[in-house]
């Protein structure tokens, strides 16, 4: 009788622990990002456990394993792909595209679109793709702005080096250079140099320098001069527009010219009588008879050739 008392307990712990002849499995359920953990009865269907997790599955979902199969294994994976009608927004238009359990990467490849390495997408490429959504990209460039002689790279979706330096809201003078021209296209790796010019008017006092009168005289001999008049110097007050590039003279321009002072010339009397001649040599000839007596050959400066006896 105990026995079979002991047996009967035996066999309704059986029941009410295993349900009948089942046992309590582990399931993981992954819908993109998202992991749900179950702890069900073997045997029970894919479509069963993801009704009683309250997951809703589309026609164009892809699930695996199918939603009519049965789950006996602990450990088991049930895996969702989301369709996903997506949109691909670039600076060329738009593209369309169609995918499941994909993600944007997925989406930006199957449309085509190759990312620069400056290029910015509104969602992380490993982000799973879901219905209506929409990817843009926008490209980028390094673009190095050079202005009040500091550098700097930049990244910018301007098209113009006009747009450029609206977008870094750099402010131009009149005066100011900018290097290349603002109407270029901007290109990755580009240098915009933008050059600070400015003018101002300077006055300065400047010395004339006196000049030399020379005149000539026949009273004093070739090579001698006598000084009548000693120079002075002017002045003249200039006024000067200057331009400076980033703080540094480029250069001046004589804008006003007015004479404080007007120079004293100095003046020279230079001789113009010529020297008298001289000789250049003198030359002895004595005559063939013995007598002592002969000529001298004399040459002067002026080219005469004069003959003395003696």
């Amino acid at each position: 009788m105990k026995k079979w008392i002991l047996a009967v307990v035996t066999l309704y712990c059986c029941f009410v622990l295993c349900g009948c002849g089942k046992h309590m499995i582990t399931v993981d359920i992954y819908d993109g990002r998202t992991q749900t953990r179950m702890v069900v009865d073997t045997g029970q269907t894919v479509g069963e456990l993801l009704e009683e997790a309250d997951i809703v599955i589309v026609d164009q979902d892809i699930v695996t394993p199918a939603i009519d199969a049965r789950i006996m294994k602990d450990g088991s994976q049930i895996r969702i792909g989301r369709y996903a009608g997506v949109v691909v927004e670039t600076e060329e238009g738009e593209t369309q595209v169609e995918l499941t359990g994909g993600k944007v990467g997925d989406a930006l490849k199957k449309a085509g679109v190759v990312l620069r390495q400056n290029d910015c997408v509104n969602h992380s490429m490993e982000a799973y793709c879901t219905d209506g959504m929409r990817i843009c990209v926008v490209h980028r460039m390094a673009v190095t702005l050079v202005v009040n002689g500091n550098s700097e790279v930049n990244l910018t979706q301007a098209h113009t080096v006009e747009e450029f330096l609206t977008e870094q809201r750099v402010e131009l003078g009149m005066l100011d250079r900018v290097t290349p021209k603002q109407s270029a296209q901007l290109a990755d790796g580009m240098e915009v140099v933008v050059k600070r010019v400015t003018q101002k008017e300077v006055i300065e006092n400047e010395v004339i320098s006196f000049e030399t009168e020379v005149s000539y005289s026949d009273s004093m001999t070739t090579g001698t001069s006598k000084i009548m008049r000693e120079g002075i110097d002017g002045e003249k007050r200039v006024t000067y527009q200057i331009t400076y590039v980033d703080g540094q003279e480029e250069g001046r321009e004589v804008v006003a010219e007015k004479i404080v002072k007007e120079p004293v010339s100095r003046q020279i009397v230079k001789g113009s009588k010529p020297k008298g001649k001289t000789v250049v040599s003198k030359e002895r000839v004595d005559d063939c008879d013995g007598s002592g007596h002969g000529f001298y050959i004399i040459t002067y400066s002026d080219g005469t050739v004069e003959y003395q006896d003696y």
